[in-house]
């Protein structure tokens, strides 16, 4: 039995540790205190199966992402402006340039992100800038 799963995780991980602006990565949903900036949380959220044709069909893992800025010593403009806006550009060059999944388990696989809020929490340590994704990985299921 191929680990889909598993096989997604180590790729979105493996891609998000290329990013150089990324100082911590947290692969499920968390309530603890974030210890640096920018930080990443990603985890699964769902499957979907989309059928096109009765001979192509294909299904959707989604994985929430999102990317974290503390705001503390320094401003909201230079935040959303340099800091978090950076870390996403850099984070979806990293996607484009690094994805090697072309297969799991022999099937044909593709990703696309989608972008979500952008805005501010409160959290443990205080404010934060959030931005918000939705990494979709696509598989072929024809067998």
């Amino acid at each position: 039995m191929v680990k889909i799963y598993q096989t997604i995780y180590e790729e979105v991980n493996t891609i998000l540790e290329s990013v150089s602006n990324i100082k911590e990565i947290i692969k499920h949903p968390t309530t603890k205190a974030l210890d640096k900036y920018p930080a990443v949380i990603f985890f699964p959220t769902g499957v979907s199966n989309v059928f096109s044709t009765t001979a192509d069909n294909f299904r959707e893992y989604k994985f929430n992402m999102f990317v974290v800025v503390g705001l503390e010593n320094t401003t909201t403009s230079h935040v959303f402006e340099n800091v978090l806006s950076n870390t996403c550009d850099a984070i979806l060059d990293a996607f484009d340039s690094n994805w090697k999944l072309n297969r799991i388990d022999n099937q044909p696989v593709w990703v696309r992100i989608e972008s979500g809020d952008w805005g501010m929490n409160q959290g443990a340590k205080g404010l934060e800038a959030i931005a918000q994704f939705e990494i979709i990985i696509k598989m072929s299921v024809n067998l």
